[in-house]
């Protein structure tokens, strides 16, 4: 939006450190809003409140609440309208239903929102079914940035800068080590594969996680460290990671079209992937991808090795996923401009009547 010519304030209380992305933006720490949110628990009933002082002195024209919970919650006790409310993977399927003011809380945020921009179907179906309004709907994958990422970006002496041989076959995850994204799992499924694929060699890419201490003592136990490597990649340098490996792993449990999935697809790609939210809407098991059931070992070594022993089902796969990304993913920017100009309008046009 910012490229677009708009003027845009983030309010937020994780900022991302590297200046290089924050530039543009006018960036607000929710916890020095005002001197009560600055005090632990008392904080919490003011963000609302500090967010519409805010926005009232800044003279906002609209609202978009990213993250349901807390974030959407917050821009609901705002009470600034437009409000656009963007429910997104874990806090409209798991978090909104685990406690029950979880529950309360994304009511009270799909309650206060006018519109929902949601990143797949299956976010859409479960906004629904905690009280959104379908006919207030539409799906912007907002933060896909696949015009970055392609076959172009592919780096011929990647193998080489990291010790490997220039045949090595590259199994990449980008999943960060949480619980829930399975990173256990594949390495125990490439621990099992990989002495009948001696070229083969996985690659970890997060930017971490309270698992990976965990991950890296299994690869130890496992003797499978010289095949391994755990990388954080950069922005500007994750094209070049994912076009120069072979094939993806996704395999967490909750999800709704991850940006990781998006940009391998772009990236031409074949994927090994478990049947979480949405990954049907992007991925048919044959078709694109090997699908796997959820923490299954056996079967996750299974996939993966299907594809490191045929190359033409690589290139097969790739190719179908890489059409398929391009044709439904449009860029987002003007989408949102405009759904966000039509929104204005019609509040502006409700105030004056």
């Amino acid at each position: 939006m910012t490229e677009l010519g708009h003027e845009v304030h983030l309010v937020g209380n994780r900022m991302n450190p590297r200046a290089e992305e924050r530039e543009g933006l006018n960036l607000y720490d929710v916890t020095t809003l005002e001197t009560l949110t600055r005090i632990p628990v008392v904080r919490r009933a003011r963000f609302g409140p500090a967010i519409a002082a805010l926005a009232d002195r800044l003279d906002i024209d609209l609202v978009h609440g990213h993250y349901m919970l807390p974030y959407g919650y917050w821009g609901s006790r705002a009470g600034r309208h437009p409000f656009v409310l963007s429910p997104w993977s874990r806090d409209v399927f798991i978090d909104a239903h685990e406690r029950r003011q979880g529950r309360k809380r994304a009511r009270a945020a799909i309650e206060a929102a006018d519109y929902f921009v949601v990143n797949s179907q299956a976010c859409a179906k479960a906004s629904i079914e905690l009280g959104a309004d379908p006919e207030h709907m539409q799906e912007i994958i907002w933060y896909a940035e696949t015009d970055r990422f392609g076959v172009q970006n592919r780096d011929p002496a990647f193998r080489s800068a990291r010790g490997w041989p220039d045949d090595a076959q590259i199994v990449l995850s980008l999943r960060n080590f949480r619980p829930y994204t399975y990173v256990d799992v594949l390495v125990k499924a490439f621990a099992q594969l990989a002495p009948n694929f001696p070229k083969a060699r996985l690659l970890l890419c997060a930017r971490g996680g309270p698992e990976r201490p965990a991950i890296e003592a299994l690869i130890k136990d496992l003797g499978i460290g010289e095949r391994v490597r755990i990388e954080r990649a950069e922005i500007e340098d994750l094209p070049t990671y994912v076009a120069s490996a072979d094939m993806a792993v996704t395999i967490a449990d909750s999800d709704s079209t991850p940006a990781s999935l998006t940009e391998a697809m772009a990236s031409r790609l074949p994927v090994v992937a478990a049947p979480t939210w949405s990954i049907d809407e992007w991925l048919e098991h044959g078709n694109g991808a090997e699908i796997v059931p959820v923490k299954d070992v056996d079967a996750t070594a299974t996939a993966i090795a299907k594809l490191l022993a045929d190359p033409d089902l690589r290139a097969r796969y790739g190719a179908r996923n890489e059409e398929v990304v391009r044709a439904k993913l449009p860029a987002p920017g003007p989408l949102l401009e405009s759904l966000y100009r039509e929104l204005v309008a019609k509040h502006q046009a409700k105030r004056a009547a």
